[in-house]
């Protein structure tokens, strides 16, 4: 295996030394510490040069949904076995090294729902966050699903289709693609289950990890991506008990 010093890496990136150490943190590039110094995974760093940091082509809908499942050891409902094996094999190829690239699955579950951005007066952000309607995500869900991660005045929320307008009437919700404080994930309906797995009937809920860890690397902000990758590192390193069970 080549390694570089950082370095090397942010020379071969055209980025600055600090940048490379925030990626190799949030686990978009892979690299080792060794005697307190990062070294950076050659392979990898090319990788992310040729494709201008970028990490491949989404996932379908269903087939993103069915990856965010399956890291916390469930099976989204409407997928057939065929897909499921390639769902869970591409999983078993990614965490190999009990590592997930954040970038790449970012980049693969980025499909899973229509995002829209409102603008609400700030005082209505608790109510509405305590909806039934609503599940939590993002910065909304970060802190009670274990990442550190805070944006005051800011919300994240999934809601069904069925649901849109009528929470955009009673919280009489304005879209604003520009300033917008409240980013809705309008999901699909077969997602639903999964999504409010955790929420108690007739009461709003937090997203899963995983998908709060999707919806952080959206933000493509670092503090993101370092909230993500710790997130990550946490349903990996309770995968291997889930598959010894299985």
């Amino acid at each position: 295996m080549e390694l570089l010093s950082v370095k090397q890496a942010a020379a071969l990136l055209g980025i600055d030394d600090s940048r490379v150490r925030q990626l190799l943190r949030a686990g978009a590039l892979e690299g080792q510490q060794v005697g307190g110094r990062w070294l950076v995974d050659g392979h990898s760093a090319r990788q992310r040069k040729e494709r201008g940091g970028a990490a491949g082509r989404p996932l379908s809908v269903r087939n993103a949904w069915g990856v965010l499942a399956a890291l916390t050891g469930q099976r989204a409902p409407g997928l057939s076995d065929a897909e499921w094996s390639r769902i869970t094999s591409r999983l078993r190829n990614m965490t190999a090294h009990d590592e997930l690239p954040v970038a790449r699955l970012g980049q693969l579950v980025r499909a899973r729902a229509e995002c829209r951005r409102y603008r609400v007066h700030s005082g209505l952000l608790p109510t509405l966050l305590a909806d039934p309607d609503v599940v939590r995500g993002g910065v909304s869900a970060a802190a009670r699903v274990g990442a550190g991660y805070l944006a005051p005045g800011q919300a994240e929320i999934y809601v069904h289709p069925d649901k849109v307008g009528e929470l955009e009437a009673r919280f009489g919700l304005a879209r604003d693609n520009a300033q917008g404080n409240l980013l809705v994930r309008v999901a699909p309906g077969e997602a639903w289950t999964f999504l409010r797995s955790d929420a108690a009937p007739g009461e709003s809920g937090d997203a899963p990890a995983a998908v709060v860890a999707a919806d952080l690397l959206d933000s493509r902000q670092d503090r993101g991506d370092t909230a993500a990758a710790e997130l990550l590192r946490l349903i990996i390193d309770r995968m291997p008990k889930r598959r010894d069970a299985e």
